[in-house]
């Protein structure tokens, strides 16, 4: 029996064939890193199962090689309604179905020092590459609690300190500002070139949403030259803030 702490990637999840692939193969590389250690993915949405029903599932697969702790390791970017009220209710939901297993829920893997390091070397990588912007829109999904702009705003007041003479905005998809006046913001100022940086991780329907907001807004502006960027899955520093925090999390339990 191995007591290294079964550890879940939780994320928002989707139906989409492009989220789903991306994930797997995020799954893939975190298990790689931290092998001989079980990782397993759980879904938020877009699953026949609850969150709390999948990962009771895959306890009960496992009953008698569950000895240790369990790890929530949260993929979600900042502190919204799903981070601050649904993962806490599947851990409930959990905790009352298996109570005597030591669980644990992680904070969002957005608010881990290396995304924000991933935000500064995408920009100074497409800098040094010729591609200078006029101006960078990092944009997130947003919520309706306030906890997630207030992180986004002061990632973005880290990158300026950072980022000296690179102008830096904020735009969201489920709260103001929106792409579209992050952008009229950024004409007003003669900013014509800009680059879009989604601040998530998987490719899929928001990402589309994204891009052919930005192309309908180029049309619309013919000066306007706006690029978006990939999300950030694919970053070896996504994987490394993962590993990094499922292992401070196991050093918890010792």
């Amino acid at each position: 029996m191995s007591s290294a702490p079964l550890v879940f990637l939780v994320c928002h999840g989707s139906r989409d064939p492009e989220y789903q692939q991306a994930a797997a193969d995020l799954l893939a590389r975190v298990r790689q890193r931290l092998a001989p250690q079980p990782v397993e993915l759980a879904q938020l949405e877009g699953q026949p199962l609850t969150l709390a029903e999948q990962i009771h599932r895959q306890l009960a697969a496992r009953l008698d090689r569950v000895d240790g702790p369990v790890v929530l390791l949260s993929l979600f970017m900042g502190g919204g309604s799903h981070v601050e009220e649904d993962l806490p209710a599947a851990v409930e939901q959990v905790q009352a179905r298996w109570p005597r297993l030591k669980l644990l829920l992680t904070p969002p893997i957005g608010q881990h020092p290396a995304l924000i390091d991933l935000v500064a070397a995408r920009v100074v990588a497409a800098q040094r590459l010729g591609n200078q912007a006029h101006g960078w829109i990092l944009f997130g999904h947003g919520s309706r609690l306030p906890g997630f702009a207030a992180q986004l705003q002061a990632g973005i007041q880290a990158l300026e300190q950072r980022l000296p003479g690179i102008p830096l905005h904020l735009a969201f998809a489920a709260q103001p500002p929106t792409l579209e006046a992050a952008v009229i913001h950024c004409l007003r100022l003669s900013q014509y070139r800009l680059r879009v940086l989604p601040f998530f991780l998987f490719p899929g329907g928001l990402l589309r949403a994204l891009q052919e907001q930005a192309q309908r807004l180029q049309r619309e502006w013919p000066l306007l030259q706006i690029t978006v960027e990939p999300p950030l899955w694919r970053d070896p520093q996504v994987v490394q803030a993962i590993v990094e925090t499922a292992q401070t999390a196991c050093l918890t339990w010792k």
